[in-house]
């Protein structure tokens, strides 16, 4: 929150921020972020936050398979895929003992990589793959493999409605092909991302494009 706060004060004072504090602590919350995704009619997994294991345990059932996350997290850390509503309960309740709410997310049938698309303004730059290495995780950080995608008019339409819609002036945008229904889903919004990976895929370096668009903010 010092952190959050300090950003406001130098952007009252008249310095320009990139993202702003806004939109950083939005994309940090992924509960929050994937409400205002909804909100804008962009496509994401079905999910819920709860505060008792035996609901994890329902949805489970329910959707039988899931993914439980840190509701603020980053790299694929902490991230536990789960079958067993029992495992779900343990899982929960060993989240919730130390007070933090549980994340549910459920699990899209999908190829073994998902999809990185690289933002800054109004401008998709690139987009990878990035394919799981023994994992069913697609961090880079934690071996993954990533390789060039074309841009499709589908994967930019989608890259350019997260941005606007999180009020943000670049973003790594998680995707994944969702095999059951033939469509895309938006995992999370990234206000910090990394891109070593992305940059040796594709040969883009955002941070040219990142200064480009920073320097046209401050002109304004």
């Amino acid at each position: 929150m010092k952190r959050f706060d300090s950003l406001k004060v130098l952007r009252n004072v008249g310095t320009v921020t990139i993202n702003s504090p806004e939109s950083i602590m939005l994309a940090r919350d992924k509960f929050a972020s994937l409400l205002e995704l909804a909100k804008n009619h962009v496509p994401i997994p079905e999910t819920a936050m709860v505060e008792d294991p035996r609901e994890a345990m329902t949805l489970t059932e329910r959707w039988g398979e899931v993914v439980i996350k840190p509701l603020i997290g980053s790299l694929g850390l902490g991230s536990v895929k789960v079958s067993d509503p029992d495992i779900a309960y343990r899982v929960s309740k060993s989240i919730l003992s130390v007070n933090q709410p549980v994340y549910v997310q459920k699990y899209v049938k999908k190829p073994d990589r998902d999809i990185r698309v690289f933002v800054v303004g109004d401008e998709v730059i690139g987009s990878i793959f990035r394919f799981s290495n023994g994992s069913w995780k697609t961090n880079v950080a934690q071996g993954a493999v990533a390789q060039m995608l074309t841009i499709s008019s589908e994967i930019k339409e989608i890259g350019l409605k997260v941005v606007k819609a999180m009020k943000m002036d670049y973003a790594g945008i998680d995707v994944v092909e969702d095999t059951e229904d033939n469509s895309y889903k938006v995992l999370e919004v990234n206000a910090s991302p990394l891109w070593h990976g992305f940059k040796t895929a594709t040969g883009i370096n955002p941070a040219k494009f990142i200064v480009k668009h920073l320097l046209e903010m401050i002109k304004k």
